[in-house]
């Protein structure tokens, strides 16, 4: 039987936070550094709620810029998901006019993925087929957690504090790749 995996784009495939704050810089030059965002609301003192989602999407609609690549062990995690016989959704946060723009990032860098799912609510895949879920946000992995699949991701500062809900951070998608593959 084919194993799920629900995979995301943003601080899971990429560096995302860099990019985010050279667009917020733009917008207020006090913005502090992805290190201090320490909470889903970090952005409130120092711009717009549209100012911030504006800056989303911009980098959203320029995601095949040569400038964002993903993180150097990103093809080889999904590759070994793949060969482990996981089918491979890509599932992002993003609007759906970004499709474009995203798989062509994605074929740019030759990451291999099943089906490509771009909506406001990644929780709409999980059901009890969905084996793992990776990604960095603390409210979608405690829904995959609930949901009976495995939830892991990456460590930033503005989940730390909910590496314990029942899903497992790490450093790097390697370390992620062997709590998947149990090794």
């Amino acid at each position: 039987m084919e194993k799920n995996a629900v995979v995301d784009i943003d601080n899971t495939l990429w560096h995302f936070c860099d990019a985010l704050f050279y667009r917020l810089k733009l917008i207020n030059d006090n913005f502090p550094s992805p290190e201090y965002w320490d909470s889903w609301n970090f952005f409130e003192e120092y711009c717009t709620k549209n100012q911030f989602v504006a800056a989303i999407s911009h980098i959203h609609f320029n995601q095949n810029s040569p400038a964002y690549q993903p993180y150097p062990e990103a093809k080889d995690f999904l590759s070994v998901l793949s060969k482990e016989g996981y089918h491979i959704t890509i599932a992002s946060h993003r609007l759906p006019a970004t499709r474009s723009q995203t798989e062509q990032w994605l074929k740019r860098h030759r990451l291999v993925y099943d089906a490509l799912h771009l909506s406001f609510d990644k929780t709409v895949l999980f059901n009890m087929f969905t084996d793992v879920v990776v990604d960095d946000a603390p409210h979608i992995l405690g829904k995959a957690v609930e949901n009976g699949a495995t939830g892991t991701g990456l460590l930033f500062p503005w989940n730390r504090q909910h590496s314990n809900n029942g899903y497992r951070l790490f450093d790097n998608l390697n370390e992620v790749s062997e709590l998947i593959l149990g090794k």
